[in-house]
């Protein structure tokens, strides 16, 4: 049995109060960017904060497209957003959301639009051809399902990073025919580039 003693490696302040580790930002940083390099892409630090929020963007759309199908394994999504989510909160990056969040979101909308119309509202479907939510299918109110939904939305996008970010709206238009009762929307006018989907978060306490 080794006799060697246990030596901690926890630090004191002088009144002998515990001090967290002190780790630098770009070495946490350079850990993320080795793992890419393990999965044979080379990233800058730079471009770190970019690559994650697009992840984001990547899962959080593909999750609102497939969760209709029910033999659809949307737990890769749940658990990359998750994922992302943390490596961002370590980082000290802006956040992301969950998929619980994505998942709040959609609802959210839905209600919005429904309390714009009155009386009695009918469930339909809706996916965006182009532009920041391309793929993106949700359920949202229309007077009737002859009728469908509004003939324009406009939602939030961002782009940029944490250190520079961009905040604005892409505008869609409903293009008239339904394609087998899915509703289409397509840019009104063209997005700024490198924008993402802007799927606010609720304000939450951080913590487990």
């Amino acid at each position: 049995m080794s006799t060697t003693p246990n030596v901690s490696l926890q630090v004191y302040d002088r009144d002998g109060t515990p001090m967290p580790p002190s780790v630098s930002r770009e070495r946490l940083v350079d850990l993320v960017r080795s793992a890419y390099a393990r999965g044979g892409k080379h990233l800058d630090r730079d471009v770190v904060d970019l690559e994650l929020a697009e992840i984001a963007d990547k899962a959080a759309c593909s999750l609102l497209r497939d969760r209709w199908n029910d033999d659809f394994p949307i737990a890769a999504y749940t658990e990359l957003l998750s994922a992302v989510a943390a490596v961002r909160a370590v980082l000290g990056f802006a956040p992301t959301p969950t998929a619980r969040e994505v998942h709040e979101w959609a609802e959210n909308l839905g209600k919005q639009m429904a309390e714009e119309i009155d009386g009695l509202v009918s469930p339909c479907f809706i996916q965006f051809v182009n532009g920041p939510y391309k793929g993106a299918v949700l359920s949202v109110p229309a007077r009737t399902p002859a009728m469908g939904p509004a003939n324009t939305l406009t939602l939030p996008i961002a782009w940029g990073d944490t250190e520079q970010p961009g905040r604005g709206e892409a505008q869609y238009e409903r293009i008239p025919i339904p394609d087998e009762g899915l509703w289409l929307y397509r840019l009104i006018h063209e997005a700024p580039e490198g924008s993402r989907p802007h799927i606010t978060l609720p304000d939450r306490q951080d913590g487990v």
